[in-house]
């Protein structure tokens, strides 16, 4: 009988450490449970100033260009022509400028920072071929061609200087934001139609347009072509 007692009592104290165990890890587990409804997932740290963030494989904003930062203005083949467009003059030559358009600075005695634009690339070769006839034909080839070997074949010429010619207006062949190709049309007696357009590229460099050039410093490569009047954007302003 004793031993029976015991038994029972031993089986009794068992089994109430038993529920003492349960009662334990169920507490355990509803506070587990509760940390994580309350505490919410696991926010990485702030990148400290300085550091980079760490990448979320998300595309990101480049940065803003170095340049002029022009407002771009009209991009279409047939652009309308300028409200500020006028004509200065220097030397026996004339040529069209633009406030909007450009140029809108200038690094001395050259026009700098033009629209991304058939027409602002335009405006650059007008204002860069009297320039290399009125202020300094080295310094302009350096100040707007496009650093290459063909930049280079023409720095290596002595300095020379053309008779003004007269600016009819251009031909947009082709137009991204990074590459035009436009036909610079000026007048002259020399052909049918009275007008000579010769096709030219440029390319956007540093926030501005250059000039490209062939490597044996050519400026296109081909024939002039004889455009007429209706063919081409015609350049019209107020006298400077």
């Amino acid at each position: 009988m004793s031993d029976m007692k015991n038994e029972r009592v031993a089986n009794s104290q068992w089994k109430k450490a038993t529920l003492w165990a349960s009662a334990i890890v169920l507490v355990l587990i509803l506070g587990m449970a509760l940390l994580v409804i309350f505490t919410g997932p696991k926010k990485e740290p702030a990148p400290v100033a300085g550091s980079p963030a760490p990448s979320t494989g998300a595309a990101t904003t480049p940065p803003a260009e170095e340049g002029c930062n022009v407002p771009v203005g009209d991009t279409s083949s047939t652009p309308k022509m300028p409200d500020d467009l006028r004509w200065e003059a220097k030397d026996g030559w004339t040529w069209p400028v633009s406030d909007t358009y450009g140029p809108t600075q200038r690094e001395g005695e050259f026009g700098v920072c033009y629209t991304r634009t058939a027409m602002g690339a335009a405006l650059m070769m007008v204002n860069a071929n009297t320039a290399m006839n009125t202020v300094g034909f080295k310094e302009a080839v350096k100040q707007y061609i496009l650093d290459s070997p063909g930049r280079d074949v023409l720095l290596a010429k002595p300095d020379e200087s053309n008779e003004p010619i007269s600016y009819s207006g251009f031909i947009v062949d082709s137009f991204t934001p990074d590459n035009a190709q436009v036909t610079l049309v000026f007048s002259t007696p020399d052909t049918s139609t009275g007008f000579t357009g010769l096709p030219l590229s440029f390319r956007w460099v540093d926030g501005d347009w250059k000039q490209v050039l062939l490597d044996d410093g050519s400026m296109f490569r081909g024939q002039a072509i004889e455009p007429q009047r209706g063919d081409f954007v015609e350049w019209t302003g107020t006298n400077g």
